[in-house]
């Protein structure tokens, strides 16, 4: 929105704020005028923090092959397959010029061979190759993920990167970051390898090197925020240190230690939106104890997170910050007063002390993990897809392992940093043991046939609903037994009305919703990546898959009723294509599948492939060049082979009619040729012709969001989208001609 109007309603929302209070109003007056201050201020907040280039941002080089020096600005990102660079960039060297005006990171990608050059933060570096906008993925937009950290420009696989100097970062960091490298470096030797993985992981927030089948096991039992620093470290962390000091200490001053120590921590284990949520809310308690005041912890999470995110708005769409926020509030609701009624079921059925610990200690691990689930399910829900049933069984058995696996492991990489391997290994023993048991039991939970439910398709409509009912339950709850008796008193005297109001009002919601969302005559046709979602007059939907994310797309145009797809074209036989088409097979059930001509090429997903398309698919095409499918009565989809690909498979492209209107679909691929005056061509600029696509004349041309900018030539009548600036487009047609919506 435009700057100027949160900015007048925070004035306005301040003034009324004043004025109440001068003019002795009720408190609640001067306490909406506060709280709508408040919103005016975050959408202010937000609106000047939006992950947008500036003018003299790196970004304006996207699609040239430049040279450019800069600084890496964090640490070094190393993955089996790549490592990335976070470059703040200098310079951009051409031809003619050197140009130093320049804002916003860089991130370059360099594949595993080339990594071994022992890149550092602080280093400087010259860079030749293809600065492009980062791709956006068939099911995740890693091009907004890396514009809220403020890069909007990568180079993949540059043709030559050099250092050129070092030492040229914060002092304070770097210093940090080698004794973090230090520290990962001695748990590698004096552990095997998927153990010290995990223990990284759990020590400084490095789980890289875990094996793809363990980090996928800790994803089915739901334990994945074991691999990773949150705010359980930070709480080990703080439960360590402010003790220690307040025996040396009185404890004010251990809190005056204390909040540096955790701050410290908080850089050493890099600062993720979980940690550093954890450590404000540290922080908070400790400034508290140094005025001797008891915290309450509702608040101090509640500040924590409002700090955060006036810092940096963007925080909230981290999943990690999500994640924390949610999980912290469930156990702040709901732990206390469910642990208590689990403490008092057990003393009165052990009598054994030891045997009552040990009962607390298994009990304690289901219960939290039961009510950060509770807070936390529609989050893992729409992010994992999936619902893990062992999930509580997991967390009882390994949450009891990790305070000592932290303790001892932290001991262990403090004496391999100084000791000989032999006698790191020897103290690492018993942390090893601990680190073998929490894989081993991890692995046998999640390969259990019935470990997960995949859930598919559940988004923010399903998740606000979610959160509306688990809202009123617990302000419910919350109120004193006499309210809440009375309330349901009303309700069961009530019982015909409410169920009356309720069905009137579901009623109405799911009017609404057919009301909207029903076929209006038109076809539709929406582009996005290289992707194209196609929807008849008559509603019925074809998709051409390519890059972006077309399920996220569906889900957003389509009836909430309607999950098929009549069309589904997959353009090529290979791993890319599978993995841009399984997001749908999951959530959709298809009638036909269209694909090339050939047999399945061997990759990761091959598997998982042939189960989706046994189970959601009604029949599988083989393209041949003329085909002709109907997907509506008046709506055609004519089949042309386009060029081979680079292995010398055969490509589809496709052509829908629609009465006069004619759509060719490329995408990512070479086209041979164009029909004379298309009124629109949807290709990637990488694979234009500009000769053929002025001999064509076609009144629009969509670039598809792939590598390249457009080349230059074309010709100024035809009405040109690149979707690397747009996004996406939908056009609209009656069968006559061809509206571009909001154009």
């Amino acid at each position: 929105m435009p700057t100027w109007l949160p900015a007048l309603a925070c004035g306005i929302g301040a003034l009324a704020a004043i004025g109440a209070w001068r003019l002795r109003s009720s408190a609640e007056a001067v306490w909406a005028a506060a709280f709508c201050t408040l919103v005016a201020f975050g959408a202010l907040r937000y609106t000047l923090s939006a992950p947008l280039p500036g003018p003299q941002s790196i970004a304006r080089y996207n699609g040239q092959r430049v040279t450019l020096e800069g600084v890496i600005v964090a640490e070094p990102d190393v993955r089996p397959t790549h490592t990335n660079l976070r470059v703040q960039p200098w310079r951009v060297i051409g031809a003619s010029h050197v140009d130093e005006a320049l804002d916003d990171l860089v991130l370059i990608r360099i594949p595993a061979e080339a990594g071994a050059t022992g890149w550092r933060y602080g280093d400087v570096v010259r860079a030749d190759g293809l600065l492009d906008a980062p791709p956006r993925m068939s099911a995740f937009d890693y091009r907004e993920y890396l514009a809220r950290q403020g890069v909007f420009s990568w180079m993949r696989r540059p043709r030559r990167l050099v250092r050129i100097g070092a030492g040229h970062g914060n002092l304070l960091v770097a210093r940090l970051l080698d004794a973090r490298d230090a520290v990962r470096q001695a748990v590698r030797r004096i552990l095997p390898r998927t153990e010290a993985a995990l223990l990284n992981g759990i020590l400084i927030g490095d789980d890289k090197d875990l094996p793809e089948e363990v980090k996928i096991a800790f994803r089915r039992t739901g334990t994945s925020h074991i691999v990773a620093i949150s705010g359980f470290n930070v709480s080990i962390v703080i439960a360590l240190v402010v003790p220690g000091l307040g025996r040396l200490l009185n404890p004010r001053r251990a809190a005056l230690f204390a909040i540096p120590v955790i701050a410290l921590y908080t850089v050493f284990v890099g600062a993720s939106a979980s940690v550093v949520r954890a450590a404000l809310m540290a922080g908070i308690g400790l400034f508290g104890a140094l005025h001797w005041r008891k915290g309450f912890t509702l608040n101090t999470l509640c500040a924590a997170a409002c700090l955060m995110l006036v810092a940096n708005p963007q925080t909230l769409f981290d999943v990690s910050f999500q994640l924390s926020f949610t999980a912290t509030l469930g156990l702040v609701l709901y732990a206390d007063r469910l642990s208590g009624r689990v403490r008092e079921w057990v003393q009165e059925r052990l009598h054994n002390a030891y045997a009552q610990k040990a009962m607390l200690l298994f009990l304690d691990g289901i219960l939290m993990t039961l009510v950060a689930q509770l807070t936390t399910l529609p989050l893992i829900l729409a992010v994992y897809e999936m619902f893990s049933n062992v999930t509580l069984l997991a967390n009882a058995l390994v949450l009891p392992l990790q305070p000592p696996i932290m303790i001892l492991g932290g001991f262990a990489a403090f004496v391999g940093l100084f000791a000989p391997q032999v006698v790191g290994a020897l103290v690492a023993l018993p942390v090893h043991a601990l680190l073998s048991a929490t894989i081993r039991i991890i692995m046998w939970l999640s390969d259990f046939k019935g470990a997960v439910t995949p859930v598919y398709g559940f988004g923010p409509p399903a998740a606000l609903a979610y959160y509306l009912i688990l809202l009123s339950l617990t302000v419910f709850m919350l109120q004193p037994a006499a309210q809440r008796r009375a309330v349901a008193d009303l309700i069961r005297a009530r019982a015909g009305t409410v169920a009356t109001l309720a069905i009137a009002l579901v009623a109405v919601v799911l009017g609404g919703i057919y009301w909207f969302q029903r076929p209006d005559g038109k076809l539709h046709a929406i582009f996005m990546g290289s992707s194209a979602v196609i929807q008849s007059p008559s509603g019925k939907q074809a998709v051409f898959v390519g890059e972006g994310n077309a399920a996220a797309l569906l889900e957003r145009v389509v009836p909430v009723w309607d999950r098929e797809i009549e069309l589904l074209i997959v353009p090529q036989r290979n791993e890319r294509g599978r993995l841009d088409a399984l997001p749908l097979l999951r959530r959709y059930r298809v009638g036909t599948l269209l694909v090339p001509s050939g047999d399945e090429v061997a990759g990761e997903s091959a598997a998982e492939w042939q189960g989706a398309v046994a189970s959601s698919v009604a029949r599988v095409v083989t393209a041949t060049p003329g085909m002709s499918l109907t997907l509506d009565g008046d709506v055609f989809v004519a089949i042309e082979m386009r060029a081979p690909a680079r292995d010398g498979a055969q490509v589809i492209g496709v052509r829908v009619i629609h009465g006069a209107v004619a759509m060719d679909l490329v995408g990512d691929h070479q086209a041979l040729g164009h029909p004379t005056a298309p009124t629109l061509i949807f290709l990637a600029p990488a694979k234009a012709d500009i000769a053929e696509l002025n001999a064509a004349r076609p009144r629009w041309v969509v670039w598809a969001d792939s590598a390249g900018t457009p080349p230059i030539g074309l010709d100024p009548r035809i009405r040109a989208v690149n979707l690397k600036d747009a996004g996406q487009i939908a056009y609209t047609s009656d069968g006559a001609r061809l509206v571009a919506q909001g154009r």
